[in-house]
């Protein structure tokens, strides 16, 4: 059994009436009979009696030949098209013709009806996520809270214990030292390492570890940022070329547009003076016109215009 037979048999049963006194009975019996998990057709059975009760003339209809009624769709028609579509094909269903043909019969509605709401609220997704969609390029940044060191404690000067007549003295431990030359001041690398190192190591609230690797992640990031903005940078370019080769391509065409006009003037002119020709032709006197008809009748067989096109304009 599968949920289709399931779902087909709710129709049937609120169109005849069968389900009897407990709606959830006979729902969950027929979750039982058809192996679905408890709660599947309650959606179903809800919306399938909501549609039947909300077009009351499809009650009268026997199940031989079922109306089909053109009407407006609803919101609740397509979440259950697309929900259905989407539990039969998770079931196994993969013909998508066939279970578009099983929605017309459980909506009333004709096959054509169906398939066309489908794949215009497909597309219409389509197109809302790829307008949506923009290209973007992705730079790496440090919170404030990842930086290795907020802040360093100042340690004021602790003055030297006094000491009294007769008192044995102590001598204190020998203070470290510190690397107070200017980095400047030498060029070799590793000077200024050792003394960066041994400056850090007598900071307090300094890792020396944890800076390092925050600096090392610091100039990857830079080095991502950069190519990102290489990348924009190409981007803008190729438009820019595009845009230059549209630009070219229409004064090319604003050209021929041009030359056309002027050929088509020219020719205008010469048809000017064709018309001018048959008009002073027509002005004759019945004499005239035999006597010039030989010569007449050659200037007005062809047109010659300037680029050498013969255009016959008379027999």
């Amino acid at each position: 059994m599968s949920l289709k037979s399931a779902v087909f048999e709710i129709k049937t049963s609120i169109i005849n009436q069968q389900q009897g006194h407990s709606e959830e009975a006979f729902v969950q019996k027929l979750e039982a009979k058809n192996n679905l998990t408890a709660g599947k057709l309650i959606f179903y059975y809800n919306n399938l009696l909501m549609f039947h009760l909300n077009n009351p003339e499809t009650s009268t209809s026997s199940s031989d030949e079922t109306k089909k009624v053109n009407r407006k769709w609803t919101k609740n028609e397509v979440e259950f098209m697309f929900h259905y579509i989407l539990e039969r094909q998770e079931e196994g269903g993969l013909n998508i013709t066939e279970i578009l043909e099983e929605v017309a019969q459980l909506l009333d509605r004709g096959y054509q009806s169906v398939n066309y709401k489908y794949y215009s609220q497909i597309k219409a997704k389509e197109k809302k996520a790829k307008a949506t969609k923009q290209p973007g390029y992705q730079f790496t940044t440090i919170s404030q809270e990842q930086l290795p060191v907020k802040s360093t404690e100042v340690i004021a000067n602790v003055p030297a214990p006094e000491v009294n007549e007769g008192a044995v003295v102590t001598h204190q431990p020998k203070a470290q030292t510190v690397f107070h030359g200017n980095p400047a001041d030498s060029d070799d690398l590793l000077d200024i390492l050792s003394g960066l190192i041994t400056n850090v190591q007598q900071l307090p609230g300094l890792n020396l570890n944890e800076l390092l690797r925050s600096l090392y992640q610091l100039t990857n990031m830079a080095l991502q940022n950069q190519d990102a903005v290489k990348q924009l940078e190409n981007v803008k370019s190729e438009i820019n070329f595009e845009k230059q080769a549209l630009q070219e391509k229409l004064l090319y065409q604003e050209r021929q547009l041009d030359e056309e006009k002027k050929r088509n003037d020219e020719l205008q002119a010469e048809v000017a003076k064709l018309a001018k020709e048959i008009s002073a032709f027509n002005k004759l006197e019945d004499t005239a016109k035999i006597q010039n008809l030989k010569t007449y009748n050659q200037r007005l067989n062809y047109l010659i215009d300037n680029f050498g096109v013969v255009l016959q304009v008379g027999s």
